[in-house]
């Protein structure tokens, strides 16, 4: 895209109105990405802010022969989010879990639509949020999310078991009308 492409030069000279496009061009996409992280709207923009900041600052060492700018902004804010997340969250585990049965829960977020997928992900206590948006929505491994937090994959399946006991009532009650 040759606009955003000029848009991006701009931001590498610093022209700040270049760089405020720039952020809104990426923002709608981008507050959808930390909201599966955040229950609360400041927490999830604060995320994106923090994300962009980065962005811009390593905009100059952007490859388009690397890759598309989306997934590159993508990557920076998302790892931004993560790292939010391990500086804010405590986690605490009551044990290791059993290997986990398959469940319904997956499939019925992965087709609703964003509003609703945030609404029954309110529900969640955040580190059960962030736990089960990487795998549920971002479809990340137990073993890639435990690197990703720093936790350990015990912890990431006990997360997910209780993220499915508050879902489940939650989804039978959305579902059963």
């Amino acid at each position: 895209m040759q606009g955003l492409n000029e848009l991006i030069q701009k931001c590498n000279g610093h022209d700040r109105l270049a760089q405020e496009q720039f952020y809104r061009h990426f923002y709608p996409s981008m507050f959808c990405l930390c909201k599966k992280f955040f229950r609360d709207d400041h927490a999830a923009l604060e995320a994106v802010n923090d994300g962009m900041m980065k962005v811009f600052t390593h905009l100059p060492n952007y490859k388009p022969e690397k890759g598309a700018i989306f997934n590159w902004v993508y990557t920076i804010v998302r790892h931004t989010a993560l790292d939010k997340l391990k500086m804010s969250i405590k986690i605490h585990v009551a044990g290791d879990e059993e290997e986990m049965s398959e469940m319904i829960v997956g499939n019925i977020l992965e087709h609703l639509e964003w509003k609703d997928v945030y609404y029954f992900l309110d529900h969640l206590p955040p580190a059960t949020r962030a736990v089960f948006s990487l795998f549920y929505l971002e479809h990340y491994t137990i073993p890639l999310i435990a690197e990703q937090l720093q936790i350990s994959p015990g912890t990431v399946k006990w997360q997910l078991s209780e993220g499915r006991k508050i879902m489940q009532p939650i989804l039978k009650k959305h579902f059963s009308h």
